[in-house]
C-alpha cells in the first residue's frame, strides 16, 4: 500500500515516497521520534519500520528498501500479521476484510463488493460525507474542470446513498471523493458549468454541438455548456477505479461523451486517468472552512438535508 498514519485514530496521513533513494528517510521524517514503535528490532536483529494501516488499523511494515535491486517493485507498505506494542494490535478479523490487504487487491474497484452496514468503517465514511460533501465536490471541480450546479450535487450525492456508497468496500477517507465518484451512475453535462482552461473544457470547447457561453457575474473563463441540439445528449461519468499492485497507486478514469439514438454506442470527447492523492482529502478536511466556504456548505446542507438525517 502507498499511505500509513503513525497512530490510532489519527487523521493525518503519510505517504511512501516512489523515490527509492529517500523511501526510509522520508519516512523518518514523518516521525515523532526515531524509536519505537516506529522503528524496531525484530527476532532476528534486523531493524524494522512500522506504521499503521489507514484502512484496517493493523500494524503495517515497510517493505523493499534494505533488499532492493533493479527488478525490485517501489517500497511500499505491507500488514504485518503480528501485534505492535504500543501501536497497534493485530486483528485477523478486520485484516480479512481489509481492501489494501494484499489477497484482497483483485476486488479493489469492484463496487459490488461491500462492507456491513454496522462496519466501524462504513459509519465513518458515511458521517464523513454527510459533514465533508463541499471538500468532496471541491476536488472533484478541481480534478475535471466541472463547477456542478447544486441540483446536480444533489442528484449525485442520491446516487450514492441508494448504491449505499459508504459500504462500498474499496472506499476509505484517503480516497473518498474518487470513490464517491465511482459508485453514482452517468451525469448529465448540458448546461452545467465549465472551466474553459481545464483539459474538458478546451475538448469541449472543439464540440461543433455545443457552445461555451459567459454567464454573467462570474469569472471569464467559467462557461456553461450550452447545446446547439435540443435532443443532444452529453454526459460525464467516472470508471475504474485502480490500484497498482506493486507501488499501491491509485487512480480512476473520467471521461465524456456524446450519447446517440443507438442505445450500445457512444461519442467519446475527453477521457483522462486521474492519478489519487491519498494525503490530499484527509489535508483538507482537517482546514477549517472560511467564511464563504462556510456559507456556501450551510446552503449545500439545505438542498441535501433531508437526504443527510
Amino acid at each position: 500500500m502507498k499511505d500509513y498514519k503513525l497512530k490510532i485514530g489519527s487523521k493525518t496521513v503519510y505517504l511512501v515516497d516512489p523515490n527509492p533513494k529517500e523511501t526510509v528517510n522520508s519516512f523518518l521524517e514523518s516521525l515523532p521520534s526515531k524509536e519505537a514503535p516506529w522503528v524496531q528490532k525484530d527476532e532476528h536483529d534486523k531493524i524494522r519500520y512500522f506504521a499503521i494501516c489507514p484502512y484496517c488499523n493493523n500494524p503495517i511494515t515497510l517493505v523493499g528498501y534494505e533488499t532492493r535491486n533493479s527488478l525490485s517493485p517501489k517500497p511500499y507498505m505491507k500488514h504485518y500479521t503480528h501485534s505492535v506494542r504500543k501501536l497497534a494490535e493485530y486483528t485477523e478479523g478486520n485484516y480479512n476484510k481489509c481492501i489494501l490487504a494484499s489477497k484482497n487487491l483483485s476486488s479493489f474497484g469492484n463496487t459490488d463488493k461491500k462492507r456491513v452496514r454496522t462496519d466501524d468503517i462504513s459509519i465513518g465514511i458515511l458521517n464523513t460525507v454527510k459533514t465533508q460533501l463541499d471538500r468532496i465536490f471541491y476536488i472533484l471541480t478541481q480534478d475535471t474542470g466541472i463547477h456542478f450546479s447544486k441540483k446536480l450535487k444533489k442528484e449525485m450525492f442520491k446516487d450514492y446513498m441508494a448504491a449505499d456508497g459508504y459500504n462500498y468496500s474499496s472506499s476509505y477517507v484517503n480516497n473518498l471523493p474518487w470513490t464517491f465518484a465511482n459508485v453514482i451512475r452517468a451525469q448529465n453535462l448540458i448546461y452545467q458549468l465549465i472551466d474553459e482552461r481545464s483539459p474538458l473544457g478546451q475538448a469541449l470547447a472543439k464540440c461543433n454541438d455545443i457552445s461555451l457561453q459567459q454567464v454573467e457575474n462570474l469569472s471569464p473563463f467559467i462557461k456553461q455548456i450550452t447545446p446547439k441540439n435540443t435532443f443532444l445528449l452529453l454526459k460525464f461519468e467516472f470508471r475504474r477505479l485502480r490500484i497498482d499492485k506493486e507501488s499501491g497507486e491509485q487512480s480512476i478514469c473520467f471521461r465524456a461523451y456524446k450519447k446517440g439514438k443507438e442505445i450500445d454506442k457512444i461519442d467519446l470527447l475527453y477521457e483522462e486517468t486521474i492519478q489519487i492523492n491519498l494525503t490530499r482529502f484527509p489535508k483538507l478536511i482537517q482546514k477549517e472552512r472560511d467564511e464563504k466556504k462556510e456559507d456556501d456548505w450551510l446552503k449545500l446542507k439545505q438542498v441535501i438535508g433531508e437526504l443527510i438525517n
